[in-house]
């Protein structure tokens, strides 16, 4: 089956904008991947101005994914943690222009002040556009958890997803980008359809569904450097990719160090 190259975004908190007196993100948040609402907007009209097609995961995999002017390809969203904004902030934009995203939700902090709650996971996953995902229970790295732990957090977060939504398949993304071997094994056998990473690249073949390629965006991408970003022809996507694929090698590095050390990892 011939399917277009796909470039899949990976977003985290949606911020107020303007943010509310009082206002206090999330304990996962990380200030670095908070995109403001007025971005985020901005941000999809660049993708429809564009003529960037925006499509869900299904509808690649199943060969449905229109023609485009835009020649590198689709787009595929996605959202991480599990962040109160998915349904109140992000939802209302991505409805508006008709783009589907996957949320990828950590189910043991659902109800806790600045995520989502069960309610909310089943009002997004009752739009035909949406479609919730794993990110475990309780957001530990799980390429680093035991076997045992790790299976426990891949199928208790499977189970609560599928109460919640009715969902069969169900895809995983790696909290903290952390994958192995020993991950995509276990998650094969407790039954998730793909895998998401945060590897830098482009989705080009059914055959890589446990090491799904995503770009981050993040707090200080403008529109205007979000455009140059989303689109893999361009110099700027490939410097990102490069600058990403040196961290990774010397972070993945370092884990291994502290490892071998017998000292606990970060």
């Amino acid at each position: 089956m011939d399917r277009p190259p796909a470039l899949v975004l990976m977003y985290h908190q949606i911020v107020p904008d303007p943010m509310p007196r009082g206002w206090v993100p999330s304990r996962l948040a990380d200030s670095r991947y908070g995109v403001r609402l007025s971005d985020f907007r901005r941000q999809m009209e660049s993708l429809r101005n564009r003529g960037v097609p925006v499509v869900s995961l299904e509808d690649w995999l199943a060969g449905r994914s229109p023609s485009s002017p835009f020649s590198t390809g689709v787009c595929i969203l996605t959202f991480d943690d599990g962040y109160e904004s998915d349904h109140d902030l992000a939802a209302p934009v991505l409805d508006s222009m008709g783009f589907p995203a996957t949320f990828f939700v950590s189910t043991g902090f659902l109800g806790m002040p600045g995520m989502l709650t069960p309610e909310k996971v089943v009002s997004l996953s009752g739009n035909p556009l949406f479609r919730i995902g794993s990110h475990g229970v309780s957001h530990r790295f799980l390429s680093q958890l035991s076997d045992r732990e790790c299976r426990m957090e891949l199928a208790g977060s499977l189970v609560r997803i599928r109460e919640l939504t009715g969902q069969t398949e169900v895809d995983l993304s790696a909290p903290g980008g952390r994958t192995g071997p020993d991950l995509l094994r276990l998650a094969v056998s407790v039954g998730y359809r793909c895998l998401m990473t945060s590897e830098p690249g482009v989705l080009h073949s059914a055959d890589d569904l446990f090491s799904i390629p995503r770009l981050p965006v993040l707090r200080h991408h403008a529109v205007a450097q979000f455009a140059r970003l989303s689109d893999p022809s361009t110099f700027s996507f490939r410097m990102n990719r490069w600058i990403r694929s040196g961290r990774k090698s010397v972070r993945k590095m370092m884990d291994r160090v502290r490892e071998i050390s017998g000292r606990p990892l970060a």
